[in-house]
């Protein structure tokens, strides 16, 4: 399933997605149905196999949403298996540098744009029965979305050369990691964090790229879509146990 008008619809406005770290095909259905654009399967942080990770990509085109997968590492091969089970595209992380940029964009494009192995089998390619071929990679170049990470003060002071670089469609401002590397530890809403994160995405959009973040709460995720953002990400786990905390206040009472 290729949502091919999914960036198109991040240019036009903000679209809220969701994290999964659980490696649950059910749970992922659970979320993708409570109404998200789109959700991300995070395989940095969760512990997916490779058949689940399929299954939850196929749970999430269950809902006709679009389905991202964080990869664990900037490795070809985690980011064509994403790609090969049907993700619509992949977030990477740790992208300090062009040349960490260039590397994640290579293994998800198809040549001549890219180096993504051809293979006409795979879920992605509706198991063999595209009976156009070329077309098929076209289509998947067009529709493929890479989203890299600006989560390191590296990355950050590099920003202008990857933007110009062109390589990727998103470019997400991490604010856990970006804390830390700026020596804030878990502090996500020091004033220099959110001035950091504010700058980068105004530079993001100026430069005409798609600015996303992660966002905890609905405050935080419209100080985000004031900045420009448009792909914004949330995480179920804090919904489960914010939602279980204010039953058992109640019903404990």
């Amino acid at each position: 399933m290729m949502f091919a008008n999914f960036k198109q619809r991040l240019r036009e406005g903000p679209q809220h997605g969701c994290f999964v770290t659980f490696p649950c095909a059910a749970l992922t259905e659970f979320t993708a149905a409570m109404g998200f654009d789109f959700l991300l399967l995070d395989n940095e942080h969760g512990n997916f196999n490779p058949q689940t990770l399929e299954d939850m990509v196929r749970a999430t085109h269950c809902r006709q949403i679009p389905c991202i997968v964080r990869v664990p590492y900037n490795r070809a091969e985690y980011i064509r298996k994403a790609l090969d089970f049907g993700a619509d595209g992949v977030q990477v992380p740790l992208t300090n540098t062009v040349d960490d940029v260039v590397a994640a964009n290579k293994p998800s494009l198809f040549p001549p744009e890219g180096e993504r192995g051809v293979a006409f089998l795979p879920r992605s390619a509706n198991y063999g029965m595209h009976e156009d071929k070329g077309r098929y990679l076209r289509e998947a170049n067009a529709a493929r979305l890479l989203s890299v990470h600006i989560e390191t003060v590296e990355a950050v002071d590099n920003l202008d050369a990857i933007l110009a670089s062109n390589q990727a469609d998103v470019y997400f401002v991490g604010p856990g990691d970006l804390a830390v590397s700026m020596g804030y530890g878990h502090d996500v809403n020091h004033p220099e964090v959110i001035s950091t994160i504010q700058m980068c995405i105004k530079k993001i959009v100026a430069a005409g790229g798609i600015a996303g973040t992660y966002v905890g709460t609905p405050e935080r995720a419209r100080e985000a879509m004031s900045w420009g953002a448009t792909y914004l990400v949330t995480a179920v786990n804090s919904h489960m146990s914010n939602g279980a905390k204010i039953y058992l206040t109640a019903a404990k009472l």
